[in-house]
């Protein structure tokens, strides 16, 4: 890991709606903010661009720090966002508002970091759902970041929702809130094969396996646009898989056919490949694309 230190900084952002738009009320006071937690690291020397990373579901922006410092040793300043129910940042555990705060919350960094490094070319990193949370941005978000990598996306996203109770009485009482708490049924021999990686992951506090029905509903529609999404973006992308991984996309044929993406498998990477016995590989592919 990088000797260059960390800092945190914490964005105020706005509360959302049940549609994930700004929440009434006045900007300027406490109440109807939420505290969002984004880990930096300074580029060493001058800066050659921006890379922010987007987690996946039930983990947080603190365990990329390692790749991080790599990446700040090569010249880029790197932010580690924690999204809304995760990590340090506040919100119902495992939560979104949907896509439009997703949107929102990912803008607001990039807005954050561009705002310091004026003109710096930036680059999106989305790891797992959070690869999925990065295509809707640059979907919708068109110019604002100018690569794109996509890292063990969750193409067929595996999870638990809860359901409301059945019959009549059960559509009159029984009706699921938007944060009602599901799981995503995850263990530490499907997203490693690094058995110290995998301890490590287990034992995170700040990881968790809730995603509610409102999160993992808006993360199944954004898989089934997830081919239209990455052949709409028009940017430099790649796509980095696992070929023994269970939780995400082991082969992805939009993307092997999408022109301006270029695809690395790993035959024996699992889903968290930035921490898997394959990491090297995988961070040194990363650092050569992003030198080219």
């Amino acid at each position: 890991m990088s000797e260059l230190e960390s800092f945190a900084t914490y964005l105020e952002l706005r509360e959302s709606d049940a549609e994930g738009d700004v929440a009434a009320g006045l900007s300027h006071t406490a109440e109807g903010l939420v505290l969002f937690h984004v880990l930096e690291i300074a580029a060493r020397g001058e800066p050659k661009g921006i890379v922010a990373v987007v987690h996946d579901a039930a983990d947080h922006g603190g365990r990329y720090e390692g790749l991080a410092g790599l990446l700040a040793e090569e010249g880029y300043a790197v932010a580690l966002p924690d999204m809304r129910g995760h990590g340090k940042t506040e919100g119902a555990r495992g939560h979104s508002a949907g896509r439009k705060e997703i949107v929102r919350d990912l803008d607001e960094v990039l807005q954050h970091l561009a705002y310091r490094l004026v003109g710096a070319p930036k680059t999106l990193i989305g790891v797992g759902r959070g690869a999925l949370q990065a295509l809707a941005l640059c979907a919708d978000r068109p110019g604002l970041v100018e690569r794109l990598v996509l890292v063990a996306p969750e193409l067929s996203p595996k999870q638990t929702l809860p359901e409301g109770k059945k019959g009549f009485l059960g559509k009159m009482l029984g009706k699921v809130s938007p944060d009602a708490e599901g799981s995503l049924g995850r263990n530490s021999q499907d997203v490693c094969a690094d058995a110290e990686a995998a301890r490590a992951w287990s034992a995170d506090e700040l990881v968790h396996d809730v995603v509610t029905l409102r999160a993992g509903e808006e993360f199944a529609r954004l898989a089934e646009e997830a081919d239209r999404l990455l052949r709409g973006t028009g940017l430099p992308t790649l796509v980095q898989l696992g070929g023994a991984d269970a939780i995400g996309a082991t082969d992805w044929p939009a993307a092997r056919e999408q022109a301006g993406v270029e695809l690395k498998a790993y035959p024996e990477g699992k889903h968290h490949l930035f921490h898997d016995a394959v990491r090297d590989e995988v961070i040194a592919d990363l650092l050569a694309w992003l030198k080219a």
